[in-house]
């Protein structure tokens, strides 16, 4: 199984195979367009002119198709590179069947002809093994039929390359007459045995895939339709529409993925608001608000004047919360500290003597992401200091560095052990959407050290490159 695993994950897990499926595609297309031009179409008869063209024309939908891929670097993921291999594979056998043409007849290129079309055959086993790749990916066809099948598709791709380079040696499946004319063996039909049982293992892994009708509707159409052409035309020398029929079914495949892409990037945006929601809530949680308004109430008849200061305060802490749903980008670090001043200032309120508010802001020019700061302070109040007798010291800061600004919330609390995992019934995603967003918006990140006893120190590293707001050097 891990074999398996090894051989599967070697076609499709480095990110330079989809530029350089891309660069590949470009390269064929324009030799062909070059070499088409030296050769003319002197003495060619129409049914090459028409093949030479069809394969050119689509070459350079490859070509396109595999440089919008390329630019999404996002899209990496293992469907998409299984998918550029399978667009990369076919351009070559489609500049090797263009090449088969160009030099179909002429005689003093008998021994080209011999070489193009054996790298055809080749090209062409490849193209079945990433079709195979692609709906194995797309039906996630794992488990122990996955591993089988693997073992099977790739024993046989090894097995069938070897019968496609005998024809060097020996006419196998065709041979190319001195007169440079290709004429195909009693062998040829054996050429499709690999085509004839990867068409098995897909038929079912159709049936047994747990996806659903309509996903399995779809990948299906993307191999009937180039299968229903080799059945009708492919398998007859001369007008073949095999490879463009491939490329429409290929198109298709791209019209899937890139629909896939766009619900991908939907979800996404939805799942960063209501991230946006869940951080926003988690900053009100009715604990806080019963104690802020029960500190605001016994200041009513004890100091009604910082009462009143502390319903305003506290009014335009709740705004800034409920702002903070409009907000899509990163804001300046004033604003931010600004409402974490709300928060500590109503926090102050609480604990009174027991808890010591410092600020050491030493850098203010530039961006972090809203709602980002105030849950290490909070937690710092909450898990450190609150459960420390006698209270302790919270301490704001922030430094510039050569290459990076830094914002650092201590507190000489209790402190915990950081490898420690809490099982206390609670979610914990308020921490894990922080940095989450800190990374997203700013590539920055989140460093926590503590020592049991002695405090917590979170450090939020922003580096200045990704930070528009930076001063400029």
């Amino acid at each position: 199984m891990k074999l398996t695993s090894k051989i599967n994950s070697f076609w499709d897990r480095h990110k330079w195979i989809m530029p350089l499926c891309f660069v590949f595609s470009l390269v064929y297309t324009i030799s062909s367009i070059a070499i088409m031009r030296v050769r003319t179409f002197s003495g060619m008869p129409p049914t090459s002119v028409f093949n030479l063209g069809a394969d050119i024309v689509s070459m350079a939908v490859c070509t396109v198709l595999l440089y919008s891929i390329a630019q999404d670097k996002e899209g990496y993921s293992e469907h998409t590179r299984t998918f550029a291999l399978l667009i990369s594979s076919t351009a070559f056998v489609l500049f090797t069947d263009a090449m088969c043409w160009i030099v179909q007849g002429v005689e003093q290129l008998a021994v080209w002809n011999l070489i193009v079309n054996v790298l055809n055959f080749t090209g062409s086993t490849m193209l079945i093994f990433f079709l195979w790749r692609y709906v194995f990916t797309a039906l996630e066809l794992h488990g122990k039929f996955g591993d089988i099948t693997s073992i099977i598709m790739n024993v046989l791709l090894v097995s069938t390359l070897i019968c496609d380079l005998i024809n060097l040696f020996y006419p196998l499946y065709f041979r190319v007459e001195s007169d440079g004319t290709y004429h195909r063996q009693p062998l040829f039909m054996w050429s499709q045995t690999y085509l004839a049982v990867g068409l098995i293992i897909l038929c079912i892994g159709f049936i047994i895939s747990k996806k659903s009708t309509k996903e399995k509707l779809i990948t299906a159409s993307f191999v009937l339709i180039p299968v229903a052409n080799q059945f009708i035309t492919g398998y007859s020398f001369g007008l073949t529409t095999e490879f463009p029929a491939m490329l429409i079914s290929i198109v298709l495949i791209f019209g899937v993925v890139v629909a896939k892409r766009e619900q991908k990037l939907i979800a996404t945006e939805k799942e960063l608001y209501e991230s946006k929601v869940r951080v926003m809530v988690s900053q009100i949680q009715p604990h806080f608000m019963y104690n802020a308004l029960s500190s605001i109430a016994m200041l009513c008849k004890l100091d009604p004047d910082t009462a009143s200061q502390a319903t305003i305060t506290f009014a335009q802490y709740l705004r800034g919360n409920m702002d903070s749903l409009k907000q899509t980008t990163p804001i300046p670090f004033e604003k931010e500290l600004e409402h974490l001043k709300k928060y500590l200032y109503i926090e102050k309120l609480r604990f009174g003597k027991k808890l010591n508010i410092e600020y050491d802001i030493q850098a203010t020019d530039f961006e972090i992401p809203q709602l980002t700061i105030q849950p290490l302070a909070e937690n710092a109040v909450k898990h450190g200091l609150s459960k420390k007798k006698g209270g302790g010291t919270l301490t704001i800061a922030t430094k510039e560095t050569e290459k990076t600004f830094e914002v650092i919330v201590s507190d000489d609390g209790t402190g915990f052990d950081v490898n420690e995992k809490k099982n206390d019934g609670r979610s914990h995603i308020g921490m894990e959407n922080i940095k989450r967003r800190l990374k997203e918006m700013c590539d920055a990140d989140v460093v926590i050290t503590s020592v049991i006893g002695e405090g917590t120190v979170a450090k939020i590293i922003i580096p200045k490159k990704n930070n528009d707001n930076s001063i400029n050097e």
